[in-house]
């Protein structure tokens, strides 16, 4: 019982993290579109991911609501985070030859280093919520 609640506590976290990341995008593609040019990202890359992006988090929402895709919306919601994180540590390192502007919303008024914790945080709620959903009975 308690395992079910955490399990959908954690899928709802998921659904609202998705939902809050990627309506403003497709709000807003132009603006989006202008975000993506200033990352550390190839700008052959920018025009695919502003609406692939949007497009993947809204499709991880519809799995992780339907209970008999929602292992594999979460799944996708641990490597889209462990992706993120990956980028923001290249950021907090210097790996890049420029310095991306932050995300939106509440990442904006984070520092790189906060960011960076706060997507370890998601990447390991994500593996917990795995770990959960692989061993709830389907």
């Amino acid at each position: 019982m308690i395992l079910t609640i955490l399990t959908y506590s954690i899928t709802g976290i998921f659904i609202a993290l998705w939902s809050y990341a990627s309506f403003p995008k497709f709000r807003n593609l132009r603006y989006f579109r202008a975000i993506l040019r200033s990352q550390a990202i190839p700008k052959w890359m920018v025009s695919p991911l502003t609406v692939m992006l949007p497009l993947t988090e809204i499709g991880i929402i519809i799995l992780l609501i339907n209970s008999a895709t929602r292992l594999f919306g979460m799944y996708l919601s641990l490597t889209m985070m462990l992706i993120f994180t990956i980028y923001v540590a290249g950021i907090m390192y210097q790996a890049y030859d420029r310095y991306p502007c932050p995300c939106g919303g509440f990442f904006s008024h984070m520092g790189w280093r906060k960011h960076f914790k706060v997507n370890i945080a998601l990447t390991l709620l994500a593996l917990v919520g795995v770990i959960l959903l692989e061993r709830l009975p389907h």
